[in-house]
C-alpha cells in the first residue's frame, strides 16, 4: 500500500496554464524482516487446519518462504460428508527472502487555473517474476501561496494535494501445466493520500518536503480452478470464499530534491512511514498551448 501511494509531487510550485510535466517514477519500498511471515492460528478459522496437527504456524507472506513446506487442509461439505482439500501454501516471490518491493509508473501533471494542477498516473500490466500488477490514479494539487498578493516575496511555495491510486496485483501459484492458468492470489488496493507540501524557489536545484496522511484498504483472495487428483474432479471457486481484508491509516513525511536541466528534471525523495520508501523520477516539461 505504501509503495503505490508515493511519488505524487516533486515541487509545491504551481504550473502555468496548460503547462505539462510527464514523469517516469519509480518507488522502492523497504520491507521489514518481520513482514516476511505472519502467524496463522487455526482456531481463528472454521474449516482450515494444518496437516501435521499444529494449531498455529508462521506462514510466508509474498516476501518470505516456508521452510519446510507447509501443508494446510481445507474442510468442505459434500453429499458424502465432510472432505478435506490438501493445499501446499505458496512461497513468496522467487521462493526467496527479499527486503524491498519496486514499483514503476508514468505520471502526467497539467496546470489548470488559479494555481491548480491535475495529475494522472498509470502503469500497464507488468510481470515481475510470478507477480503481475497494474495501477492507475488521479490527483489534484493547489498552491496555497498563489493566494498571496505578493507571493513572489514569500520565500517558499506551499501547496495542498489529494490523490487516489487503484492497484491490482496477481500472484501466480500454479505448479504444473495441468493447473488453471488463472490460478493464484488476486489483490486489489484502493489508496488515498492527503498532503501539505512546500518547496524552495531557486532556479536549478530545489528542495521539497511534505507531511501527509494515508488511508488505504485491500482485498486479497484466491482465484482460479483447483483440481483434486484423488477425486478426479474440480472445485470450481472453492477458495473464492476466502478473502483477506486489510486497512491502513497513518502519517508519512517526505524530503526530496529536484534538479532542473532545461526542459528536463530529475528528482529523488525519501519517504518516512511505516515502510520506508525511496522515490526516483525523471521528467520532461512542455507547454500544450
Amino acid at each position: 500500500m505504501y509503495n503505490v501511494n508515493n511519488g505524487w509531487y516533486n515541487s509545491a510550485a504551481s504550473k502555468k496554464f496548460l503547462e505539462v510535466d510527464v514523469d517516469l517514477i519509480g518507488n522502492l519500498t523497504f520491507v521489514k524482516r518481520e513482514e516476511n511471515s505472519f502467524l496463522v492460528n487455526t482456531n481463528d478459522y472454521n474449516n482450515i487446519r494444518f496437516k501435521d496437527g499444529a494449531m498455529e504456524k508462521d506462514v510466508a507472506t509474498i516476501f518470505g518462504r516456508n521452510d519446510p513446506d507447509i501443508i494446510a487442509l481445507i474442510d468442505y461439505e459434500t453429499d458424502q460428508g465432510t472432505e478435506a482439500l490438501e493445499v501446499e501454501l505458496p512461497q513468496g516471490i522467487d521462493e526467496g527472502e527479499v527486503n524491498s518491493a519496486p514499483n514503476v509508473f508514468l505520471q502526467a501533471s497539467v496546470g489548470l487555473i488559479k494555481g491548480t494542477e491535475l495529475k494522472v498516473r498509470y502503469a500497464p500490466k507488468i510481470n515481475y517474476g510470478d507477480v503481475e500488477k497494474k495501477l492507475y490514479g488521479v490527483g489534484l494539487q493547489h498552491e496555497i501561496t498563489s493566494w498571496l498578493a505578493e507571493e513572489n516575496k514569500f520565500p517558499l511555495h506551499i501547496a495542498a494535494l489529494a490523490g487516489y491510486t487503484k492497484f491490482n496485483g496477481f500472484y501466480d501459484i500454479k505448479e504444473s501445466g495441468e493447473q488453471n492458468t488463472d490460478q493464484g492470489i488476486d489483490s486489489e488496493m484502493d489508496t488515498w493520500t492527503f498532503a501539505v507540501l512546500t518547496s524552495t524557489k531557486f532556479s536549478k536545484l530545489n528542495f521539497y518536503g511534505g507531511i501527509g496522511y494515508l488511508t488505504a484498504n485491500s482485498k486479497t483472495k484466491f482465484k482460479g480452478v483447483y483440481k483434486l487428483a484423488e477425486e478426479d474432479s474440480q472445485f470450481q471457486n472453492l477458495l473464492d470464499n476466502y478473502t483477506v481484508k486489510n486497512e491502513v491509516n497513518g502519517f508519512n513525511a517526505t524530503l526530496g530534491a529536484n534538479l532542473s536541466l532545461g526542459a528536463f528534471h530529475v528528482n529523488t525523495a525519501f519517504n518516512i512511514q511505516e515502510f520506508y520508501n525511496i522515490t526516483l523520477g525523471v521528467g520532461y516539461r512542455f507547454n500544450a498551448k
